[in-house]
């Protein structure tokens, strides 16, 4: 059925799913679908339905709400709403844990992901903990300059990274996995607060609803109801004092 009423949807995660999450927004009904820029935008109410990352949905509490998260087909985390930080080095590294990275160069993507940035500063409790600490941009960015020797180590999404393997099998002889943070709540799918409560529980039950080749694809099994935050939230307000974006 067409929708009655303009649905803007936009992304704010790895750019590679964006063809994912423009396939979820046509489903669910979206008229417009955006890239966005920053997630900050959301607080001003001009997006509807936003894919973005965990600490946003902490950071804007009261202007967004998850209403669902993806599960993913990785086997690690049976069919639930989770995800993990896969810790990648250099192949030759002798590194075997992220403890081993003491002293070293790490990369992240950008300082409101989860799975890049925060899952990381729990672990290691302050950024002092490396030499040196850069800021990719995106996971991409991120495991191509672990491929290239260009830093030791770096925390990747565990889809996107299962995805960046399969579709460039290079990256795999230039890189390992040496550990695991998490697992954690996976993204939310976030509305406005103040969308009309209907659509909300329409948009809800498309997504729960949603399955086929596309999910598939990108290594979604399906969508869930959203998870606990909680964890999110405590971390990172626990450790905003040792926050500051890397330089």
């Amino acid at each position: 059925m067409a929708p009655t009423k303009r649905l803007v949807f936009a992304t704010y995660l790895a750019p590679c799913n964006r063809p994912l999450y423009e396939h979820v927004a046509r489903e669910c009904g979206a008229t417009d679908f955006v890239v966005g820029r920053d997630w900050r935008e959301l607080a001003a109410g001009g997006v509807d339905v936003a894919f973005v990352c965990s600490p946003p949905l902490v950071w804007l509490e009261g202007a967004v709400e998850a209403v669902a998260a993806p599960v993913l087909a990785d086997p690690r985390f049976g069919g639930r709403a989770l995800y993990a930080s896969d810790v990648i080095v250099p192949a030759r590294s002798g590194a075997m844990r992220c403890g081993g990275l003491e002293g070293k160069r790490w990369a992240v993507n950008e300082p409101s992901s989860w799975s890049g940035y925060w899952v990381t500063l729990a672990r290691v409790r302050d950024w002092g903990f490396f030499r040196e600490v850069v800021e990719a941009g995106f996971h991409q960015s991120a495991i191509r300059l672990v491929a290239e020797a260009r830093v030791d180590g770096a925390a990747i999404d565990s889809q996107v990274l299962a995805f960046e393997l399969r579709a460039h099998p290079e990256l795999g002889a230039k890189i390992k996995v040496i550990d695991s943070l998490g697992p954690s709540p996976s993204q939310p799918v976030v509305v406005r607060t103040g969308l009309d409560p209907e659509e909300k529980t329409a948009l809800r039950r498309r997504l729960l609803a949603l399955s086929g080749p596309e999910l598939g694809h990108h290594l979604f099994e399906r969508f869930a109801p959203a998870p606990d935050y909680r964890l999110v939230a405590d971390v990172v307000s626990g450790l905003a004092v040792r926050s500051r974006a890397p330089q």
